[in-house]
């Protein structure tokens, strides 16, 4: 064995299979993502070439560092496998009867719109797309219903085919329900996605039926079959798997593949609102209302119910009664948000000018090659300092969520720390618990309306009876005072919260210890601020705020997008947590690898 042959084995794990998740909301450019991963000839722009907003993209070491990720990208560029979830959804809506399939869409879209079904149904060529699919049964016994594992016999199957069966189907029904039934090609699917999340198939009035937890993993489980087919059929072809999973709108799918697989990467795809709103309006027609209930969907919050839209938050849980709620809905509906939240990598993709794409490119070289060669080159500003947010956010005692900040200079260099917890002295969350309070533990532990307010322990107390059994199994049964006194109060406030904020504490901690002035410097956070740190941030002259989490509320809306010294609000890009050490850790000291190959 030579040493160039040395090298690549040692880097053969990690460029040999690679597995890519892309996340992000609807308009973000997932699936310019895919196209531009899976073909062939996807070339990558000079550095001069890159601008936003007529700026250069790249600024100072990030331009050298750019120029040495494209030469290895341009020398080890191969397409990527590309495996659509609204396909695999399409996939099971082919398994069902046309007649259970209309149930389902009539459950979905809107009463005035029923009379066009018969004509959509045919349209979309559904009977002869069906027979197409059916006749495939051994592709569909394996892809759809699992009922056959991979063999000898299993590299004929003829994936190609069912693969353009499903994929024209999906094209011609999502061109009709465009067209004929009032652009609803997105809410009907991501009802499918939901309902095969609750039931393990499509069904209408799915939230009224019972919650099936294999469900979850229903998706999951047909892509990961997907995987191992592709991985089989290239390992006797002696080829590289690359594959991208286009689109990861649930957080629990997601940690499906970042459990199973080491070489899995989420990855975010990121726009302006404005941008990514006018381009859904330009090129597929959609509303501004279907772009809202769209992004309310995709939000994680349950779909609001417009005829009760404007009634008070103490009336939240009788709403969630009447309107068919329950706790299993928060785990199968989309939540993009949180998808992003735990993405390994943060892409910008600007939307501005929807025919380039040379800003994605060049982001796409840079994280491709980081994953095939780590360490090629060193993590940029931004990633170092959000790196450090987001180790600080483990140190939180938040059992709701736990959220990092750093504030920095203008030149990057970091001033304080903060994580959201309770103020120096009292004990977190997280350690505390309805068992000790039900016994009058520690007055230092808990307040004393904790410990004498008849009310307040009463449902503490009724909540300890809920859940004891789990206390049987090693948890601690910890609680948030918060909720709790929502349930007295019986409406929601946010001031009942025992923590601080991240972006608060890392404020305070300049103040405590008689820091230096931070005007000018830089606000980093692993959520985004909200009213009230937005206030603070803008009172001490913080000149940019990086966030991760894209949905603000009105902190940028009412709170900044105000006066003459507004804070620019920029969103993450960049790799973080776990994918951070992945791609910026070098398998060997680079002068070593370039003496082995050297002495070859």
């Amino acid at each position: 064995m030579d040493n160039t042959d040395l090298i690549s084995n040692l880097l053969g794990e990690r460029s040999n299979f690679i597995l890519i998740g892309l996340t992000g909301r609807t308009g973000s450019g997932c699936s310019t993502t895919a196209n531009l991963l899976s073909g062939s000839k996807l070339q990558f722009p000079a550095g001069n070439e890159i601008n936003y907003k007529t700026q250069p993209y790249f600024t100072g070491m990030d331009t050298k560092r750019y120029e040495i990720v494209k030469k290895y990208a341009v020398e080890n560029n191969e397409p990527f496998k590309v495996i659509k979830i609204s396909e695999l959804i399409s996939a099971q809506i082919l398994n069902l009867k046309i007649s259970d399939f209309r149930s389902f869409i009539e459950s979905v879209i809107d009463k005035d719109l029923y009379s066009k079904l018969d004509d959509v149904l045919k349209k979309s060529e559904f009977i002869k797309s069906q027979d197409e699919f059916k006749k495939l049964t051994d592709e569909c016994n394996y892809f759809v219903d699992g009922t056959t594992v991979l063999n000898n016999k299993s590299k004929n199957l003829n994936i190609s085919k069912w693969f353009e069966i499903i994929h024209q189907f999906t094209m011609k029904l999502k061109e009709v329900l465009k067209s004929d039934l009032a652009n609803s090609y997105v809410s009907i699917y991501q009802g499918a996605g939901d309902s095969i999340r609750r039931t393990r198939k499509i069904m209408p009035n799915y939230r009224d039926q019972t919650f099936v937890p294999e469900g979850l993993f229903e998706l999951p489980r047909m892509i990961n079959r997907l995987i191992k087919f592709y991985r089989y059929k290239d390992k006797l072809d002696k080829k590289k798997t690359y594959i991208a999973i286009d689109t990861i709108r649930n957080p629990y799918e997601a940690k499906y593949f970042k459990d199973r697989y080491a070489a899995f990467y989420l990855v975010s795809i990121n726009a302006t609102t404005e941008d990514r709103k006018k381009y859904l309006q330009d090129k597929y027609k959609f509303t501004v209302d279907q772009i809202t209930d769209i992004d309310q969907r995709e939000s994680g919050k349950f779909p609001s119910n417009k005829k009760n839209e404007n009634k008070c938050g103490s009336c939240e849980q009788e709403l969630k009664k009447t309107s068919g709620y329950d706790k299993y809905d928060e785990l199968i509906i989309s939540n993009v948000k949180r998808c992003i939240e735990i993405s390994d990598i943060h892409i910008f993709n600007p939307r501005n000018e929807p025919l380039n794409h040379n800003v994605l490119k060049a982001q796409l070289a840079w994280y491709l090659s980081l994953i095939k060669h780590p360490g090629l080159v060193t993590p940029t500003p931004l990633e170092r300092v959000m790196q450090i947010a987001f180790t600080a956010k483990m140190n939180s005692g938040c059992i709701s969520r736990q959220v990092g900040a750093v504030v920095t200079d203008d030149a990057y260099s970091i001033k304080s720390v903060g994580w959201n917890d309770v103020a120096k002295g009292q004990v977190p969350c997280n350690l505390r618990s309805l068992e000790d309070l039900e016994n009058f533990s520690s007055d230092t532990t808990y307040s004393e309306y904790e410990r004498n307010n008849e009310h307040f322990r009463k449902i503490a107390s009724d909540e300890l009876i809920k859940i004891k059994d789990l206390g049987q199994k090693g948890r601690n049964l910890a609680y948030c005072f918060k909720s709790i006194q929502n349930k007295v109060d019986k409406e929601k406030n946010q001031v009942h919260t025992r923590s601080l904020h991240a972006e608060e504490n890392a404020f305070l901690q300049i103040a405590k210890y008689g820091g230096v002035g931070i005007e000018g410097g830089k606000l980093f956070t692993t959520a985004s601020p909200c009213e009230l740190c937005a206030k603070k941030a803008y009172q001490l002259g913080i000149k940019e705020i990086i966030f991760i989490d894209p949905y603000p509320g009105l902190a940028i809306q009412h709170i900044i997008s105000i006066g003459v010294t507004p804070p620019k609000l920029i969103q993450f890009r960049g790799a973080v947590g776990k994918a951070y050490h992945q791609l910026y850790e070098p398998l060997m000291p680079y002068k070593d690898e370039l003496s082995y190959l050297a002495n070859n």
